[in-house]
């Protein structure tokens, strides 16, 4: 049986991640970066969670991931558990 609370925290990091490729990538138009962080406030306040995140965007291939990044640090993600996270998701 699957764990609810991995499932959780995974749709949690699913969201914030989301959230910032709206912002960042500009797939929700009139998204401003006020917006984007007052969701993410609303979805997670977790360093770790946010982490997660950004460190998701960190290895990602596209234009827009450092303005994700940047995103998901100001809504309080933590920078060391970002590289955490970067070193548990390993190379591309």
């Amino acid at each position: 049986m699957p764990d609810t609370r991995t499932q959780n925290r995974q749709a949690t990091v699913d969201r914030l991640h989301r959230i910032a490729d709206d912002h960042a990538g500009g797939y929700r138009p009139g998204l401003t970066r006020a917006d984007a962080l007052a969701e993410l406030a609303t979805a997670s306040s977790d360093p770790d969670l946010l982490a997660e995140a950004a460190a998701a965007h960190a290895m990602a291939d596209n234009w827009y991931a450092i303005v994700a990044v940047d995103l998901l640090i100001e809504a309080g993600a933590d920078q060391e558990l970002i590289q955490r996270h970067i070193a548990e998701l390993g190379p591309n």
